[in-house]
């Protein structure tokens, strides 16, 4: 009973200092921080897609192409086990007939996707004009992000911090007051959405034609790393 009571005098004489400074004045602040940079590595996907009279010539044909693909693709990865190749997916393709008035059978669909991470963009236009020459569908998917995102996240959130900071003191001195100690922070962004950040995604058509020519060029684009800090400081 008695580590009860001890417990309950406590609170009790916490309580009232946590009230009073939860009501006491504040200056309220947002901070930004940015760093901005160029993309250094691409996540590239390949779409296969082959409509044929039959389902193992749409087979074999995905499966020929697939191969001459990935020869191409492992010369530009380090490790190969960071090529991902999905399953081959068929369908049957139908399409309206106007004449007839109904859908009649084309063929049968054999589709399939390869995606790897390309980390040297230097070799982004060689490694495109390569893989044109084969019958792949398209390219489905070019995203460039930078390797070090979570960092400058990290960085950004110093600078939103080391923005409030300033902008507080500012305020403080303009308004003649005294500060206290900074009572609550919250940023609006986490370090590992940093690898999630990228630009410049599209798609180039190909069509399951062998086309050759120039290669995609690697992205001029930059990537923002932008951190919001909200700042809520004491005022004495």
């Amino acid at each position: 009973m008695k580590k009860i009571f001890f417990c309950l005098m406590a609170i009790c004489l916490i309580a009232p200092s946590a009230m009073a400074q939860q009501n006491s004045p504040k200056i309220y602040v947002t901070g930004v921080g940015k760093v901005t940079v160029f993309p250094n590595a691409a996540e590239i996907t390949l779409a296969m897609k082959f409509v044929r009279p039959t389902l193992r010539e749409a087979i074999n044909e995905n499966q020929k192409t697939a191969s001459a693909v990935l020869a191409i693709t492992k010369k530009y990865v380090l490790d190969t086990n960071e090529i991902k190749v999905s399953l081959i997916s068929t369908d049957k393709v139908m399409r309206w007939d106007a004449a007839l008035k109904k859908e009649v059978f084309v063929g049968f669909e054999s589709s399939q996707k390869i995606i790897f991470t390309l980390k040297e963009l230097a070799a982004m236009q060689n490694f495109t004009e390569a893989v044109l020459k084969t019958k792949i569908y398209e390219i489905e998917k070019v995203s460039y992000f930078h390797t070090e995102g979570a960092n400058f996240v990290r960085q950004a959130q110093e600078m939103a911090v080391a923005d409030a900071l300033e902008s507080t003191n500012r305020l403080a001195k303009a308004a003649n007051v005294k500060l206290g100690k900074v009572f609550s922070m919250e940023t609006n962004s986490s370090p590992t959405e940093g690898i999630d950040n990228s630009v410049n995604s599209y798609n180039f058509h190909a069509y399951g034609k062998s086309m050759g020519g120039e290669g995609v060029s690697s992205s001029g684009q930059l990537i923002h790393f932008t951190a919001t800090v909200k700042m809520h400081t004491l005022i004495e």
